[in-house]
C-alpha cells in the first residue's frame, strides 16, 4: 500500500540530506566511532518529509501538530516503547499520535518494512513506537509549525 510523495519539495531536499547524512557517517566511520545510526536513503527522506509536511497541516484536538521522527530501528532506540502493531506512515496516522509525543526529546521512531508479505510491502516505512535515544548522526524531522519542518541529526 505504497503512497506516492506529493510534497515536491520533499523530493528536492532528499539527495541533498541523504549525501549529508552518507558523508558524515563516512567520515565517523573513519574515526573509528561505533554505534552509529543508519544512513538514511533520498527514497526515506522523502517519504518522512512527505508525511510529516501534510500531517502539520491537520490539526488534533484543537492544535496543530508537533512531532519528531527519527529513522532508525527498534533495536538502535535503548528502551523504545513500542507499539503493538506496526503502523503505515501516513499522515493521519502522524496526526493521531502528535499530542502523545510533542514533549521534547521524545521521537516517533520511523523504519522499513523488510518483509515483502507484510501488509505495509517491503520496503514501505512505517512508525514502530517511541523513543528518547537516537544513534549518534541519526536522522531527525521535527514539525515546529504547520508547513516548517527541519532536519536534524544528533
Amino acid at each position: 500500500m505504497t503512497r506516492e510523495p506529493t510534497y515536491q519539495a520533499a523530493r528536492t531536499v532528499a539527495a541533498t540530506a541523504e549525501a549529508h547524512f552518507a558523508r558524515h557517517l563516512a567520515e565517523a566511520r573513519r574515526r573509528g566511532e561505533r554505534e552509529l545510526a543508519h544512513a538514511p536513503d533520498a527514497r526515506a527522506i522523502e517519504k518522512i518529509i512527505d508525511a510529516t509536511f501534510w500531517a502539520s497541516f491537520r490539526p488534533e484536538e484543537g492544535r496543530f501538530p508537533k512531532i519528531s521522527l527519527a529513522f532508525l530501528p527498534p533495536e538502535q532506540a535503548g528502551q523504545p516503547l513500542m507499539f503493538e502493531s506496526r503502523l503505515p506512515l501516513t499522515p493521519g496516522i502522524l496526526t493521531k499520535l502528535a499530542p502523545a509525543v510533542e514533549r521534547p526529546g521524545i521521537h516517533l521512531g520511523v523504519w522499513r518494512e523488510d518483509n515483502a508479505t507484510s501488509e505495509l510491502g517491503a520496503g514501505d516505512l512505517y512508525v514502530w513506537g517511541g523513543t528518547r535515544v537516537i544513534p549518534s548522526l541519526g536522522f531527525v524531522l521535527e514539525d515546529v509549525e504547520p508547513g516548517l519542518l527541519v532536519i536534524k541529526n544528533r
